[in-house]
């Protein structure tokens, strides 16, 4: 909305300022062509952890209180998108919107320290509908003002105040679902290790102490890493479990085993329990009188769907739902789009919405449940289907396995370990929108996947070294 001079948008936020730590960090490929849209996603390539390569990793058959690595996988199939998957914190995504809100034609800065009281809706008069149907009461959080009231009326409200949503409840609207009573502990953590792939997307599964997802971060130190816990009974909230971060770290040095995991710091941790729930429609229309009225009320993101966060959608999939609806209410704000053109939001995004929450209600239950028993054709068609629904939660399938017919003596034989170590920022100098780094054959300063003579990709170093040239 900042690049409309004639359209005045404002921006509440109940928070006293900018984002400092988000919660989500996942960006998937089509999340980084809207970034392109807006004009930053150069910025999100340079700082980000490009997401090449995914790990599997279950309970040795020979030693089973060990894990050993059953297979590796490129995370986004070839041709998908000119962009990588990649992984940046959420606080650097609002503060690249921010920069672009400041800079815009119609330059917006969000109002911190109020809380959302009440909205109301004006019903239509004689002469039509009303041109400021809306009216929002808020209320001053910031202690120099704290307790003051102030009143906004407006032609449409956008609600993205999060799972406890005040919107979808001034609606009367709710979210319906249901929860696997499954919880689950998150960290971001500085950590010294020998698991050999703690700089990649990896998924660890051990034959009794759960199972282990770990996410490297941007900056080439902190890993995020979660850590599946106990099931809850019915009706009971992992807030009664008091589980602490020392627990965590605890239960994922088990699941590691034989490797050892020594955290130096943690940087920010959380508990939360999966459950996919989904509203029944996302705006104020009643149902069966879309031919009546448009819509002026919307919720978007965690406000209308819910899930969990391992398939790494929730900030994308909420960040298509504002871009669906914000061409639109430019469009009619700017009397280029007829007004009814909004009803189609909430059919478009539930329908996508719905296909999220079916998939990660079979994701959430498949990567729960206990490896299958050793060496026997159930558990191996059972790991191939993991990874490559490990693949999709990111938005992708994985690419078909292909044969390589090199023969075996002429296959390089580098090893994990001689890998050069990760760079500070995650990745080297960016090509500009270019996709040569994943494509085989052309040299470029990025990350490149590498075939192994399993058709699947060897550990891609974070920073493209050449080798050295032989002395004349």
């Amino acid at each position: 909305m900042a690049a409309f001079p004639d359209v005045t948008t404002r921006i509440v936020e109940q928070k006293p300022g900018r984002l400092v730590l988000g919660q989500a960090d996942g960006v998937a490929c089509r999340t980084m062509e809207m970034f392109e849209a807006f004009g930053f996603s150069e910025r999100v390539l340079k700082e980000a952890y490009w997401v090449n390569e995914t790990s599997f990793w279950r309970p040795d058959d020979a030693r089973r209180g060990s894990i050993t690595r059953s297979g590796r996988i490129q995370d986004t199939e070839d041709g998908l998108s000119e962009f990588p998957h990649v992984i940046l914190n959420q606080a650097r995504v609002h503060d690249f919107y921010l920069d672009v809100m400041r800079g815009g034609p119609a330059p917006l800065e969000p109002d911190y320290s109020r809380r959302l009281l009440d909205l109301a809706i004006a019903p239509p008069g004689a002469d039509g509908p009303v041109s400021h149907p809306v009216t929002v009461t808020l209320e001053r959080t910031d202690l120099a003002l704290q307790g003051q009231l102030e009143t906004v009326r407006a032609r449409y409200v956008v609600g993205c105040d999060g799972a406890r949503s005040t919107v979808r409840g001034a609606l009367g609207r709710a979210l319906h679902g249901d929860s696997a009573n499954q919880a689950w502990g998150v960290m971001d953590v500085l950590a010294v290790t020998d698991f050999p792939d703690i700089r990649l997307k990896a998924t660890i599964h051990s034959a009794h102490d759960g199972a282990v997802l770990i996410i490297p971060r941007e900056g080439g130190y902190l890993v995020r890493i979660y850590v599946e816990l106990d099931k809850l009974a019915d009706n009971e909230r992992i807030s009664s479990r008091n589980v602490t971060a020392e627990r965590l770290i605890a239960t994922a040095r088990r699941v590691l085993h034989p490797y050892t995991l020594e955290v130096k710091e943690v940087a920010w941790w959380s508990v939360y329990e999966i459950g996919q729930r989904l509203c029944d429609k996302f705006d104020d229309t009643p149902e069966g009188a879309a031919g009546a009225r448009d819509p002026c009320v919307f919720i978007a993101g965690d406000a209308c769907h819910t899930h969990s966060p391992k398939a790494g959608q929730g900030m994308n999939v909420s960040i298509q739902d504002s871009f669906n609806l914000g061409w639109k209410l430019a469009g009619v704000l700017r009397g280029r789009c007829r007004p009814c053109i909004l009803h189609t939001y909430s059919a478009e995004r539930r329908a996508v919405a719905q296909e999220l929450i079916d998939f990660d209600r079979k994701w959430a239950k498949m990567f729960s449940a206990p490896p299958k028993a050793p060496a026997t054709p159930t558990a191996r068609a059972s790991i191939r289907r993991s990874s490559r629904a490990t693949s999709s939660s990111r938005g992708v399938s994985p690419p078909a396995r292909r044969p390589d017919t090199t023969p075996r003596s002429s296959r390089p034989s580098r090893s994990i370990s001689t890998w050069p170590r990760a760079s500070r920022s995650g990745c080297a100098s960016i090509p500009r929108r270019s996709s040569a780094w994943r494509t085989p054959g052309r040299s470029s300063s990025a990350t490149r996947s590498r075939r192994t003579d399993a058709g699947a990709c060897s550990p891609s170093p974070t920073r493209w070294t050449p080798p050295p040239r032989a002395a004349a």
